[in-house]
């Protein structure tokens, strides 16, 4: 007879991780792991104790997948914030279960005290570099223009991740320029 395969806290978090992006968070119980990784419970609960510490880590790994899935998206003629918020989209299209674990559970605000807001950061230093004129506005406007532009694309992603609305990459980049300028104007700093 074969030896068992070993069950380590990679493996375990290789298997967690893929059971999110196929089925949700939702589906992330000691129990379903076991049951991917053709074992029982306990193998899990040896290499990581307690299912919070999977849960952390899990959505650690979903972070880091979803900055370098946002990062793929590169058109040159873009500005870096720009190419995030396009890529964000093909991200909403292509990651169901990712973009919902990400953006549309409470799950995200529990966990973002233990990332530090490692994704807003990622966005928020690429926004910064998008246009001179926000040098020109003091950081608490910078701010709630950053907050005003991930709503719009937030809530596009959501639509498109729900199918409600079918929109193609040009689309979705002429709607974030147009409102990004109607935001700029509102703050006097048109072009």
């Amino acid at each position: 007879m074969p030896p068992k395969a070993e069950i380590t806290k990679e493996t375990v978090l290789e298997a967690a991780f893929e059971l999110v992006r196929a089925e949700g968070l939702e589906a992330l119980t000691a129990r379903n792991i076991a049951q991917k990784l053709k074992c029982s419970t306990q193998p899990i609960y040896s290499v990581y104790g307690n299912m919070e510490a999977v849960n952390d880590d899990v959505y650690s790994k979903v972070i880091d997948f979803t900055l370098a899935s946002i990062k793929q998206y590169e058109n040159p003629k873009n500005e870096p914030a720009l190419n995030l918020a396009i890529g964000c989209l093909i991200f909403a299209k292509n990651e169901k279960q990712l973009f919902k674990t990400v953006y549309l559970t409470d799950h995200s605000r529990h966990y973002l005290k233990k990332d530090k807001g490692k994704l807003k950061a990622e966005l928020y230093a690429a926004f910064l570099r998008l246009d001179n004129r926000l040098g020109t506005i003091d950081e608490i406007k910078r701010e709630k223009l950053f907050i005003k532009l991930s709503i719009f694309m937030i809530g596009i992603g959501a639509m498109i991740n729900t199918h409600s609305l079918e929109l193609d990459i040009q689309e979705a980049e002429e709607m974030i320029v147009e409102m990004y300028e109607a935001f700029m104007l509102n703050e006097g700093l048109a072009n």
